[in-house]
């Protein structure tokens, strides 16, 4: 993958430091970064790690249009897997429970990203709690005394079983769903 390089005349925004957030246009290259003028008309310096480039409006445009493309896309694939379901099972009920069938469906398709991002907005924790430590541990080696696992040590024996810290898709998938 190619990465693209920020050259003079670029439409940037600064990422950290005194003028966080602010956007300007490249105008020099230094030893140290670079020279931002601001749509304010001020002129700042910038380290090269600081400044990050917008998309030019052609490319927000390309991006927008895609996204609209791949919704109606979408769309028009569930209009036309519901039209030719057989016409004798639809009843009142049924599309409703498809419809519950679909969203679960849909939540065992998303990624890793997708199902954290989405427990996230539903205000579910990503990280595994102790009680999913203990829990795992405990399914590991049956006689381990979890009395005994607590704070750093409880901690050492999860990096000793190679135990992740997040939670996993199975995991996001039960709690989402439930």
């Amino acid at each position: 993958m190619s990465k693209v390089k920020k050259q003079i005349g670029d439409r940037v925004m600064i990422t950290a430091g005194q003028y966080k957030d602010q956007t300007g246009n490249l105008t020099a290259k230094n030893r140290s970064g670079w020279t931002v003028e601001l749509e304010d008309g001020q002129q700042v310096s910038a380290s090269f790690p600081m400044v990050a480039l917008l998309p030019s409006a052609e490319e927000r445009e390309a991006t927008e249009t895609q996204q609209i493309e791949n919704t109606s896309d979408a769309s028009s694939n569930e209009d036309e897997s519901s039209d030719e379901s057989d016409p004798s099972s639809q009843s009142e009920e049924q599309p409703s429970e498809a419809q519950g069938e679909g969203e679960s469906t849909d939540i065992t398709k998303m990624t890793v990203k997708q199902l954290q991002a989405l427990a996230k907005q539903r205000k579910i924790g990503i990280a595994r709690t102790k009680s999913d430590f203990l829990r795992i541990i405990k399914e590991k080696n049956p006689d381990e005394d979890l009395d005994q696992l607590t704070g750093k040590t409880l901690f050492n024996r999860v990096t000793e079983l190679h135990i992740s810290r997040l939670r996993t898709k199975a995991d996001l998938v039960r709690m989402l769903s439930a």
